[in-house]
């Protein structure tokens, strides 16, 4: 009976450790997931540290676009200006159906 004792409470600890360390594994890969997504789709402005670690910073930050190669910058700028374009052939079409004197 003592040894059974014994087996139980090492389960209860043995599961106990594994649920808290799976919490704090899925835990990392969701925050993870989320920054590299949200960094993905332009919310969020990172760059590699001299480390090669990702480092988030502000947009307003000056260091942000010292620390991007032209080629980075190129793309960011190219994508503004489809954005603008096609916003304003979407108003241009808009304009053109509307019909209201």
């Amino acid at each position: 009976m003592f040894e059974l004792v014994h087996l139980a409470i090492a389960y209860v600890i043995g599961s106990a450790a594994a649920l808290w360390l799976f919490r704090k594994w899925s835990q990392e890969r969701i925050v993870t997931a989320t920054l590299d997504s949200l960094i993905e789709q332009g919310y969020l402005m990172s760059y590699l540290d001299d480390d090669g670690q990702v480092q988030l910073s502000k947009w307003g930050d000056v260091d942000v676009i010292d620390n991007m190669s032209n080629e980075e910058i190129e793309s960011i700028l190219e994508e503004l200006i489809r954005e603008d374009a096609a916003n304003k052939e979407e108003e241009a079409r808009k304009h053109e159906e509307d019909d209201t004197p």
